[in-house]
């Protein structure tokens, strides 16, 4: 087992990028574990100039990131219902979709009926279609006012993507595809999609999601963050970055933390649809105070 304790400790805060560069050199892959560590070094380096991340980053473009929930697949009255809370706290919407078209195409226009025209709805299919099969979902979900279909095809299937991306009338967004900065790279360079999402733990680390962004608005595609259910310290570093980044977009898929019970840190909270971006030093978030 590789330990990455040699390349840290007793290293200076200052170093940061260069322990990332030693972090890398020594170990392949792994994105999590870099982006746990990045997070932490980031966090260090800003409180021990007392500022908050965002201005480590490059400074405030925004105060707040708009937040889009997850409906997950379910029958279509269940979905629409689920669909009517999340709208009613402000939040936008993201309908997971399960590979068969004719009953994906009624929940998304049950979703829509429930809800209205005014709210922003992208669909996720985790993959689960074919080229034609996608391209016929994406001209029923332009008729339901869908702005984005994320990751239609498998994830290797790049020729796929593409095919989609040519036929689509709405906006195609790649997840699992786009695994790496070079997969960024090849996906933005040959045509394939108009939008990314993204996220800290999933390419690598903070640098890692600044390298794709920067990509994105050199070459007008858009650009989101996401973050898996778990405590808070992640998602906080993902607004610092998406506060910090003009490439990232403002509505992003994070909040997941308020599903989640027994998170340590408090400092994070979704309110009217956003999350406030944290004033304090670091990543803003603290260790919960024990009850005596």
């Amino acid at each position: 087992m590789i330990s990455l304790k040699p390349k840290v400790v007793a290293r200076e805060l200052e170093e940061l990028v260069r322990i990332r560069a030693d972090v890398d050199h020594m170990l392949t892959g792994n994105p999590r574990a870099k982006a746990a560590l990045e997070t932490a070094l980031c966090d260090a380096l800003a409180k021990s100039v007392h500022v908050p991340l965002y201005l480590l980053l490059g400074g405030r473009y925004r105060s707040e990131i708009k937040v889009i929930k997850m409906v997950s697949v379910d029958k279509p009255d269940a979905m629409a219902e689920e669909a009517k809370q999340l709208v009613r706290q402000g939040l936008a919407l993201k309908l997971k979709m399960s590979g068969k078209i004719e009953q994906d195409l009624p929940r998304v226009a049950k979703v829509r009926d429930a809800v209205g025209d005014g709210v922003f709805i992208k669909v996720d299919a985790n993959e689960a279609y074919d080229a034609k099969t996608a391209i016929r979902l994406a001209k029923g979900l332009a008729d339901q006012g869908v702005e984005i279909f994320e990751q239609p095809v498998p994830r290797d299937h790049f020729a796929a993507l593409r095919e989609v991306k040519q036929h689509s009338p709405i906006k195609i967004e790649a997840d699992q595809s786009a695994r790496t900065v070079a997969d960024a790279y090849t996906l933005i360079k040959n045509g394939m999609i108009d939008a990314i999402n993204t996220s800290v733990q999933k390419v690598g680390g903070i640098q890692e999601v600044k390298k794709i962004a920067e990509l994105c608005e050199m070459n007008g595609v858009r650009c989101a963050l996401s973050n898996t259910a778990g405590s808070m310290v992640g998602d906080a570093a993902a607004v610092h970055l998406a506060a910090s980044t003009p490439g990232i977009t403002p509505l992003c898929e994070l909040g997941e933390f308020e599903v989640i019970t027994g998170d340590p840190f408090v400092g994070l909270k979704v309110t009217q649809g956003a999350i406030e971006v944290p004033a304090g030093e670091g990543l803003g978030v603290s260790l919960r105070q024990k009850s005596r």
